[in-house]
């Protein structure tokens, strides 16, 4: 018989002595779990910039609902003043008058609302619909907290708890922007394009 030839027997091959046993060594293994958990590790930054971009899909819908809404308004405002006065006339009229007066009566209206000349006085009437179930909240706050901006002025007002903090002297909401209080932001207050929520 050569040497090195594995030995034969009635049952088969007899395997020869010292050749190593199938099966993970400690080390071996010690080595799949490391790299087990560098890949968690790896795995959690990707994890939460899914989070983040997920929710800020939803800021950008939320954002857009509200300002679709306020155009309607405007919209159907402008028709309901046209036919009253007629469209010369509407021309003559403060553009702020068109819009919302708060941002809650998109979705809650009151039954009438008075379209005033710039002396003040009141030339047609607007009978709005509501134009969103509810307002949309801010994925990043949790409730619907909004900075308001209005057509007859720069000053911006804050939408919070269902209600808008209207300074005197304004009126018309044309547009909303997110708030910028880092602390009701939870920190969320750039996002990932390096963009600052505050000018979405």
């Amino acid at each position: 018989m050569f040497r090195g030839a594995p030995e034969y027997h009635w049952m088969g091959v007899i395997p020869m002595p010292g050749k190593p046993k199938s099966g993970f060594s400690l080390m071996e293994m010690l080595i799949v779990v490391a790299i087990m958990g560098i890949l968690a590790i790896a795995s959690v930054p990707v994890a939460e910039l899914a989070f983040i971009k997920g929710k800020e899909g939803e800021l950008e819908n939320n954002l857009s609902s509200i300002r679709q809404a306020i155009q309607l308004w405007k919209r159907d405002c402008r028709n309901a003043v046209a036919l009253q006065i007629g469209i010369d006339n509407l021309y003559e009229l403060p553009d702020s008058q068109l819009y919302p007066a708060t941002l809650e009566a998109l979705a809650h209206p009151e039954n009438k609302y008075d379209i005033r000349d710039k002396d003040n006085n009141i030339v047609a009437e607007f009978y709005p619909k509501p134009y969103l179930n509810k307002i949309p909240e801010d994925p990043f706050v949790g409730p619907a907290m909004w900075v308001v901006h209005f057509a007859s002025g720069t000053q911006m007002a804050l939408f919070e708890n269902s209600v808008t903090n209207i300074p005197a002297g304004h009126v018309g909401i044309f547009d909303v922007s997110c708030a910028t209080d880092t602390t009701k932001r939870r920190g969320f207050v750039q996002a990932i394009d390096g963009t600052y929520y505050k000018d979405w």
